[in-house]
């Protein structure tokens, strides 16, 4: 008996190292109508899943005949799914890499999501460098005076695990290490942004959609975060939210994959904290 697509879906990821548990969190979208004649499937990353989600009930009410499936797991997972037929649309917040890379499978940037180093508005500190970050949430460089600042114990906030913008500052800042013992952590990005407003000493990390004037944002490596810096890929804390298709996707995931980029996809995201990247 052919397996189906669902059942497909779960073993590959679960193939690929992903338990249950990354699948657990479904988001189903149906439109509710007695015949819906289209399916749409898509998985993959869990940074752009919370941005894709936005879409569905737009899409939907331009495409009533259309059911669609929103599932997270991971980049890799995503690919790998999609490769093997088991979706119409991988989420990727990474581009192919030369491994990855063939010439069935296409990758479509949808939106730039940047991530903020944040300090109390009135610490002296403007300019961090991403080698002084490490060293800072780790637990190396204590003390604000080691970074030109006042004499005062660095208080380090980040979110708590499962955070998909804690796993990247974790990759791309620690390299895999982990953050102090004694860092402080928060539940969400608008406690953490609290915290920071109340503790003159503390650092922590906002995406760029959760930042406000309780906080402030410092230059990495001289640069400072901006949608100009995020496009021209010279603010180094940014990720980029990608959806893949295969030459063969169904009318309706190019559908999908176009209105992402339309001026109205890109305004849903654009409201939502991505930095635009089509018209």
């Amino acid at each position: 008996m052919m397996m189906n697509r669902r059942q497909l879906l779960r073993n590959i990821a679960i193939g690929a190292g992903v338990g249950g548990a990354a699948l657990a969190g479904l988001i189903a979208y149906p439109y509710i109508l007695a015949r819906a004649k289209k399916e749409l499937m898509i998985s993959g990353s869990t940074a752009v899943t919370r941005f894709v989600a936005l879409l569905i009930a737009p899409f939907i009410e331009k495409n009533p005949l259309v059911k669609v499936s929103l599932e997270g797991g991971g980049s890799f997972v995503g690919l790998v799914t999609l490769e093997n037929g088991g979706i119409d649309l991988a989420m990727m917040s990474r581009d192919l890499n030369f491994e990855e890379f063939n010439l069935d499978i296409h990758s479509h940037l949808i939106g730039i999501e940047g991530i903020a180093i944040v300090v109390h508005p009135k610490m002296n500190i403007n300019n961090i460098s991403l080698a002084q970050l490490n060293g800072i949430f780790e637990g190396v460089i204590t003390n604000w005076d080691q970074l030109g600042g006042p004499h005062k114990k660095i208080n380090v906030y980040s979110r708590s695990e499962g955070s998909s913008t804690r796993a990247f500052v974790e990759d791309v800042i620690l390299r895999g290490a982990k953050f102090a013992r004694d860092a402080k952590v928060t539940d969400n990005a608008v406690a953490l942004s609290e915290a920071i407003a109340q503790d003159p000493d503390g650092i922590g990390y906002l995406t760029i959609k959760n930042l406000t004037n309780k906080v402030k944002a410092v230059a990495i490596d001289g640069v400072e975060i901006s949608d100009k810096t995020l496009l021209l890929k010279l603010y180094p804390l940014c990720r980029d939210m990608f959806l893949v298709n295969k030459n063969s996707a169904s009318e309706i995931a190019k559908d999908f994959v176009h209105y992402s980029m339309s001026e109205a996809g890109q305004e849903i995201f654009v409201k939502n904290g991505l930095t635009q990247v089509s018209r």
